[in-house]
């Protein structure tokens, strides 16, 4: 990992941590990756959002974990930087809530990949990582992003109460999750077949 989030092992040894440009490279990378998947789920599924916020296939769920599974920190602060310029679109007159709600796509995934480490005891680099493990970090994702959302989308007034975007919302996170994970592990083991033949 690039940058350790809290309660995740620090390595011990200097060298093996990527300079600050290396990190920055990542950070632009999600933040890059967040848009592009973003403006692919309003093209794709533009038919099943509910709100600008809230669709039942969200793509760019899939890159909150992973950002920061794979970066920590830097990989928050490229969800941070990705979802203020989403945001931005959606609220163009209102900077407290587009970086309120940047904030909560940041802080949610490092908080579920703090949680689940802990709970499935895996090391902080997160090797060993199982593919139903894979599940419990993206249920993990999609919890901890939907209900500080819906709670603020509610005190607010984005929305009219606090759980009719819960539903939606959850099992977008989630199915968008597993739609990217699958399409990147067939294309992961097209491309090791091409590499072989």
């Amino acid at each position: 990992m690039f940058s350790t989030p809290p309660g995740a092992t620090h390595q011990k040894d200097s060298n093996h941590r990527p300079s600050i440009g290396a990190m920055v490279l990542f950070a632009v990378g999600v933040a890059i990756a967040w848009v592009g998947l973003f403006q692919l789920n309003i093209w794709l599924f533009s038919e099943i959002h509910l709100t600008g916020f809230i669709s039942w296939i969200f793509l760019p769920a899939a890159i909150r974990m992973l950002a920061v599974m794979i970066g920590g920190w830097s990989g928050a602060l490229g969800l941070f930087v990705g979802a203020i310029l989403t945001n931005l679109s959606l609220l163009e007159l209102e900077p407290f809530n587009v970086m309120i709600l940047a904030a909560l796509s940041a802080l949610g995934p490092v908080i579920a990949v703090h949680l689940c480490t802990r709970w499935l005891q895996l090391p902080g680099d997160l090797s060993g990582l199982q593919r139903s493990q894979l599940l419990v970090f993206a249920v993990a994702g999609a919890v901890f992003n939907v209900f500080p959302h819906n709670l603020f989308f509610y005190m607010t007034g984005l929305s009219y109460d606090a759980w009719s975007g819960v539903l939606p919302m959850f099992v977008g996170d989630l199915a968008g999750t597993l739609i990217v994970l699958y399409v990147a592990s067939v294309s992961i083991r097209m491309v090791t077949r091409s590499v072989r033949a």
